[in-house]
C-alpha cells in the first residue's frame, strides 16, 4: 500500500549491506534510452560528446550496488522493454546501438523494485507477467501500533510515548475502515508522520487529527464517518 515504508526498506537494505545506492522513479523513464544508456552533449570545445547516465554507471559498477526502481507499476511499456534484458537473471545487460557494444551488469549489483498494486493506484498498470516473474514479491503491510508509536518516538523525540500510541491507534481504525470498505482512502505511515511532526511544535493531538488525518478524506461524508471512528477510540 501506500506510504508503507517501502522506499525506506530499500535503503535501509543497502546500508545494512554496505552497498552504494542509487534510486530511479520509474514513472519517469519516458526516454528510457536516455535514462539508462546516456546521451550526447555538446562540450566546452564545441564536439559532440557521448555523457552515460548515472542508471548505467551503476549497472556496470564494479562496487556492490543496489538500484531500487520506484514507481515500478508506473513504468513507460517502452521503458519495460529496455528492462526486461536489464533485469534478466541469466544475461543482464544493457545494449548500446550507437557503439554496438554490449555492456553486463556489475557482478555485486543487485536490483530491489515497489510499486503499488490495485484498483485505487489509477495511474498504475499490470506488469506483464514475464516481467513480473524477474522478481521475487514480497508483500509490504503497515505497522502495527506499537511498531508504528516506536517510529514516531523514533523520528520525533518530542512526542510522548503515549501521544504516539494514541495516534498510531487512530491510523489503524482508519485502516480497518478502509479494508472493509467503510472508507475509500486508508491512512498511510508517511500520513501519520506528517501529522506527528505537529506534536512538538505544541499542537494538540485533537487538533492535529483534525486538521491533518481528517482532511485526507474529501469524499462527501467520508470525513464525517471517519471522524466518528475516531471518537469511539
Amino acid at each position: 500500500p501506500k506510504g508503507c515504508g517501502k522506499s525506506s526498506v530499500a535503503k535501509e537494505l543497502a546500508d545494512a549491506m554496505g552497498m552504494d545506492y542509487f534510486a530511479f522513479d520509474m514513472g519517469q523513464a519516458f526516454k528510457p534510452k536516455k535514462m539508462f544508456v546516456g546521451g550526447l552533449i555538446i562540450g566546452e570545445d564545441g564536439k559532440t560528446q557521448g555523457v552515460r547516465s548515472e542508471f548505467f554507471k551503476a549497472f556496470v559498477s564494479e562496487k556492490p550496488t543496489m538500484i531500487f526502481l520506484d514507481e515500478l507499476t508506473r513504468t513507460p511499456m517502452v521503458a519495460a522493454n529496455f528492462l526486461m534484458t536489464i533485469l534478466d537473471r541469466q544475461q543482464s545487460y544493457i545494449y548500446d546501438e550507437d557503439s554496438g557494444v554490449r555492456y553486463n551488469k556489475g557482478e555485486n549489483v543487485l536490483f530491489v523494485a515497489a510499486g503499488n498494486v490495485g484498483f485505487a493506484y489509477v495511474s498504475t498498470q499490470r506488469l506483464d507477467t514475464a516481467f513480473e516473474d524477474r522478481f521475487i514479491k514480497t508483500r509490504l503491510v503497515y505497522m502495527e501500533p506499537r511498531e508504528e508509536a516506536g517510529l514516531i518516538c523514533a523520528r520525533f523525540p518530542g512526542v510522548s510515548p503515549e501521544a504516539a500510541m494514541e495516534l498510531a491507534h487512530v491510523a489503524e481504525v482508519l485502516r480497518l475502515a478502509e479494508q472493509k470498505e467503510t472508507l475509500t482512502v486508508s491512512l498511510s505511515t508517511r500520513q501519520v508522520l506528517d501529522a506527528a511532526a505537529y506534536l512538538p511544535l505544541g499542537y494538540r493531538l485533537d487538533e492535529v487529527i483534525e486538521r491533518v488525518i481528517l482532511t485526507n478524506y474529501v469524499i462527501t461524508g467520508e470525513e464525517t464517518i471517519a471522524r466518528s471512528l475516531i471518537q469511539t477510540l
